[in-house]
């Protein structure tokens, strides 16, 4: 009874000194190109910012950064590949960038986009799935055709994540969280200018997951919440016996 009395006092002070959640820990992950962003007045923005009230600590930019992954996925599949049994040479790059994908902000091409790569050659390849191990190279020639061979692919990655996480504060005999969220990457490979192959790697996350635990959370319980008041000294809790 001791005991719970002293875990119950050490939660109430603690909830007086922190805006974060209590028993549980919340941690975000967002990452994005920005190229299919969902609109302010859309329904899904909307109805996310009657679900949570504002806080005042997100600014004008960053308030609308939702991502409309049901249409970048759309977008991204209606790129044609090549397919020489039928006749089908591939998108070339004008023709992938009208459909919505570009690694940079300007015309010129001059300003990255965040969250994007450029790829060239074996990796290129490799970012699609198709990695090619060079072959023993002898003569001019052979090193050449391999090299020629390689210059031909170009691709290009674009990485979205919007991931958020719950875990325990503070647990007795078992420690939950819950991972939920999307992350995912698009990479897109041309061979002498047409789209080889494109590929999506990853796709939605809904991880809940439980572990075994015997008092492994107080030490973050406190000092994540204390932190908040600028005590940066407790790292450890000790139960009194």
């Amino acid at each position: 009874m001791q005991r719970f009395m002293i875990l119950l006092a050490v939660a109430v002070v603690a909830e007086g000194c922190s805006t974060a959640p209590i028993l549980r820990k919340q941690s975000f992950d967002f990452k994005t190109t920005a190229l299919f962003k969902l609109p302010c007045d859309t329904p899904e923005v909307l109805e996310a910012k009657r679900e949570i009230p504002d806080d005042g600590l997100e600014t004008s930019d960053n308030q609308c950064n939702s991502v409309h992954m049901l249409r970048m996925v759309d977008r991204f599949l209606s790129i044609q590949e090549a397919d020489e049994a039928k006749g089908i040479p591939g998108d070339t790059v004008a023709e992938v960038r009208a459909k919505g994908f570009t690694i940079f902000t300007d015309s010129e091409g001059r300003k990255r986009r965040p969250n994007t790569k450029p790829l060239y050659g074996n990796d290129a390849l490799a970012a699609v799935g198709i990695g090619v191990a060079p072959p023993p190279l002898q003569r001019v020639e052979e090193i050449k055709a391999y090299a020629d061979f390689m210059g031909a692919h170009y691709g290009e990655e674009y990485y979205e994540k919007d991931v958020k996480n719950w875990v325990d504060r503070f647990c007795l005999n078992r420690r939950d969280s819950h991972e939920l969220g999307d992350d995912r990457t698009f990479a897109i490979v041309w061979r002498n200018g047409h789209v080889f192959k494109r590929v999506i790697k990853g796709g939605p996350i809904n991880n809940p997951k439980q572990e075994r635990a015997f008092l492994v959370c107080p030490s973050d319980f406190i000092v994540d919440t204390v932190k908040g008041v600028g005590s940066k000294a407790v790292g450890t809790f000790s139960i009194i016996p």
